[in-house]
């Protein structure tokens, strides 16, 4: 049995990451000067423009908790889409990795299949 999650980007997880990742302070310019602390304001600029840079980017994150079904995933992304700015919203399955050739790709050191995330693809089947 898989296990689905939904993985992209919205504005207020981009946010959140440039809230970790922006340092507060910034060189002083000469050599053997202790850097210089930035004020508050200077600091939420440098963490807009990295939230910005964050959207424009290609990295995704998991969203969302583990989901049993797919369609409780598209149901979190129609939330995500009508709650704010959001990019590359997708569905991934937690299952067997596969080669091209559709051989299960194995651990050398555990001898056993390797278990990731695979974009889930809704499969449709017509009924006759």
């Amino acid at each position: 049995m898989s296990t689905f999650a939904v993985f992209g980007m919205t504005a207020d997880v981009a946010l959140a990451e440039a809230r970790k990742i922006t340092k507060t302070t910034r060189p002083s310019g000469k050599a053997g000067a202790p850097p210089l602390q930035l004020t508050l304001a200077e600091w939420n600029e440098a963490v807009e423009q990295r939230a910005a840079a964050i959207m424009a980017s290609e990295k995704v994150k998991q969203l969302s908790h583990l989901f049993d079904a797919p369609q409780y995933a598209q149901q979190f992304i129609e939330l995500a889409r009508k709650s704010g700015q959001c990019r590359d919203l997708r569905i991934r399955a937690k299952c067997e990795l596969t080669d091209a050739k559709g051989k299960p790709v194995i651990n050398p050191k555990t001898k056993l299949p390797r278990i990731g995330w695979m974009e889930y693809h809704h499969a449709t089947s017509s009924a006759a």
